[in-house]
This record gives structure tokens, sequence and C-alpha cells, in this order.
């Protein structure tokens, strides 16, 4: 079996996360491990408004995860997550670029940022 890496962005109840977010997040990454996932990397996203409601919700707190995971169990994963009361929405994708690539773009897409806000 070959591990493909993937990034998973899971829309969460901020009510719950609010709560008990370790929990929350240990269930989303559980529901990856069941089906052979291994995790990279999982941070909270952040809370934001949605842009229409979501089973009642007006908000939501994303999750993001990178993992890896043989290519046949994603059908099963997504089939898991949609059966899951824990998850409102989400998407997975492949992801063919590296973890730390990605990381040093983003730091730099920080400090370019505040550069920016710096000479405001």
């Amino acid at each position: 079996m070959v591990s493909r890496t993937y990034e998973g962005l899971f829309l969460l109840d901020p009510t719950l996360a609010n709560q008990d977010w370790d929990g929350l997040k240990n269930k989303v990454i559980a529901l990856i491990e069941r089906r052979e996932g291994q995790i990279v990397s999982a941070k909270k996203w952040g809370e934001r408004r949605l842009a229409y409601e979501i089973k009642g919700r007006k908000r939501g707190t994303y999750l993001l995860i990178y993992f890896q995971m043989p290519a046949e169990n994603i059908a099963t994963l997504k089939r898991d997550i949609q059966l899951s009361e824990v998850v409102l929405r989400n998407m997975i994708v492949k992801y063919d670029r590296a973890i730390d690539q990605e990381t040093e773009e983003t730091q730099e897409d920080t400090k370019e940022e505040a550069a920016e806000g710096a000479e405001a």
C-alpha cells in the first residue's frame, strides 16, 4: 500500500469546540487513525461566521489536518466522517507539496502582512 499525503479541513461545531477542543480534535484524529492514517500536523484554524447556516449553526470552528494514508482508505474515511456527529462539513484533498514548504510559505506571508501593517 502506497501512502499519500492529504490535507483535510474539518468544520466543527463551535459550541463543542469551545467546551472541549482537545477532545473534539482527538475524535477527528481517531477517525483518521482508524483507517491507517498517520497525522503529520493538526491545528486549529479558527472560528468564523458561515456564509449560510449548516445544521442550524451560523458559526463554525475549523480544524486543519495534514495526514498520510493509503489512497484506497480515503473513500472509507470520507464515509466515516459523514456519519460522525462532530464534523459538520469536511474537505479532503491530495496534497502534493511538502509540509515544510507550506509552513515556510505561511511564515513568509505572515511576515509580509506584518510589514505592510506596520507601514500603514
